[in-house]
């Protein structure tokens, strides 16, 4: 009888709070228990919203002719810090291009982002240089994790609201991350600024394991209005770790804007990953068998955000049609930086003889393929490159093309893995993945990625390269003290 007692007092307990539910979304609105992340569209326009034609290039900021395109991997706050010491770096690193005074970090066009990297990403293409005034002690030393606990457990609100089967703890997180990061901006705003970069998110489909993306190109296929999302949105469904943050679900209004799909979705691909690609974007335009879209940690689909430019490219057809599609011109200069804070497998958490748990377990069906398939993406990212520069040698001298007769590509690798000193490698593996880091891991880490921007290779080509162009220009006459102005503030 205790026991039937015990069920019995259990099963009111759950209609009390049901009840209580019910009673909270009547009296504040449906929206707090059943919300909806994205708006409809009301008529599709090819021209219309977050997409890389509607920011244009600019004398003073980035220029298509050295065109940069950075992907920042995810992996807590260690890939924000990392991500951020980089483009710090960028800033620090003063350059003279096409007769103007600018830093590296102007010529910043394109940031593919997830995870970790994508608050850094993002707060960057809202904020400009204001990122680094700011941004370390509103984000990277904070205790996220800390914050989110207070308002999941010191919360009857939120109690509430989270026994709502529509609402997770993604959604509280993204509601923390609007208040205290991005002040209510949405991509709209991002829009408004016409300035580049523009950040290419991303966060994965629980349906197909693919990419996500937040840009309008993606979000014409649901039929939605990416322009009223907010940015707080998108970097919480971007980081959405299953186990620890829950999915959050994207309307598909697929069918009612007018949406005229591209030749590109019907035309049979050459390649195994375009026509992929071309399955995964098709199954959007079905309302009715893909009624909402559920979205997990971006790093799932790809922790290194790399595979966007290469899975593009197939669908397209190859590399001239890719930028065609960006609406660049007379590109001399392409530059791909990868920046990875991927960690190493720690065997010592395995050396007990006894079963893993269930959480190592878990976590394990996390971290290995994650890692695995960052390897892959940077051997495949490697070899495309190379085919590239072959491609553009070999162009007939008459050929009409996006890029100039000069061209050339370069491949930065901006890994944590790519540390030759075994001790720092170890101590840099050894900080977590986690959104609480001290002032110490932080600081080795925006150490670290200085080093290894400037000990790359290419990155010292592509230096060499701009100086001996920029030697080969003659200065133009400027007023007094206007050579440098703001781009050569240090940082």
């Amino acid at each position: 009888m205790a026991g039937i007692s015990r069920e019995a007092a259990q099963v009111s307990c759950r209609a009390g709070l049901w009840v209580l539910c019910s009673l909270l979304s009547m009296t504040l609105g449906c929206e707090y228990v059943r919300p909806t992340m994205n708006a409809p569209l009301a008529r599709w326009d090819a021209s219309y919203g977050y997409r890389s034609t509607n920011l244009p290039p600019s004398k003073t900021g980035s220029s298509d002719s050295l065109f940069i395109v950075a992907s920042f991997s995810g992996g807590g706050t260690r890939a924000s810090a990392l991500s951020y010491g980089v483009l710090r770096e960028l800033a620090r690193t003063p350059i003279r291009w096409e007769g103007r005074n600018k830093r590296l970090v102007d010529e910043l066009n394109i940031i593919t982002a997830l995870s970790g990297g994508s608050f850094t990403a993002a707060y960057f293409a809202l904020y400009g240089d204001r990122i680094f005034h700011d941004f370390e002690y509103r984000f990277l030393r904070k205790d996220w994790e800390h914050e989110l606990r207070a308002r999941i457990f010191r919360s009857p609100h939120n109690w509430l609201r989270l026994w709502s089967p529509y609402f997770g703890r993604t959604h509280i997180f993204s509601e923390l991350l609007d208040e205290a990061l991005f002040d209510g901006h949405t991509f709209g705003d991002l829009v408004s600024r016409r300035q580049r970069p523009i950040v290419f998110l991303h966060a994965s489909d629980m349906a197909t394991l693919s990419r996500f993306e937040f840009n309008q190109r993606q979000f014409d296929l649901i039929c939605s209005d990416l322009s009223q999302l907010r940015l707080s949105v998108a970097t919480a469904s971007s980081s959405a770790l299953p186990m620890i943050l829950s999915p959050i679900s994207m309307k598909n209004y697929a069918g009612q804007c007018g949406f005229v799909p591209p030749a590109r979705f019907t035309e049979v691909r050459k390649t195994t990953w375009g026509r992929r690609r071309a399955n995964e974007l098709r199954s959007y335009l079905d309302a009715d068998k893909r009624p909402n879209i559920h979205l997990l940690d971006g790093g799932l689909a790809d922790n290194v955000g790399m595979r966007s430019v290469l899975e593009t490219t197939a669908l397209v057809g190859d590399l001239e049609s890719y930028f065609q599609l960006l609406g660049v011109k007379n590109v001399r200069k392409l530059v791909y930086l990868t920046v990875s804070a991927e960690t190493a497998p720690d065997v010592s958490q395995y050396t007990l003889n006894e079963i893993p748990g269930l959480w190592r377990s878990s976590r394990a069906l996390v971290d290995i393929p994650i890692n695995r398939y960052s390897t892959d993406t940077f051997e495949l990212m490697s070899q495309a490159v190379a085919q590239w520069r072959v491609q553009l040698r070999q162009r007939p001298p008459a050929a009409s093309s996006v890029f100039t007769p000069d061209a050339d590509i370069y491949f930065i690798n901006v890994s944590l893995m790519e540390l030759e000193d075994r001790e720092e490698h170890a101590r840099l593996m050894d900080i977590p993945t986690n959104l609480s880091l001290t002032d110490g891991e932080l600081d080795h880490l925006l150490s670290a990625a200085s080093k290894l921007l400037r000990d790359d290779k290419e990155f010292r080509r592509l230096l060499h390269d701009i100086e001996a162009e920029a030697a080969a220009t003659p200065l133009p006459q400027q007023a007094p003290n206007q050579a440098t102005g703001e781009n050569q503030r240090s940082f």
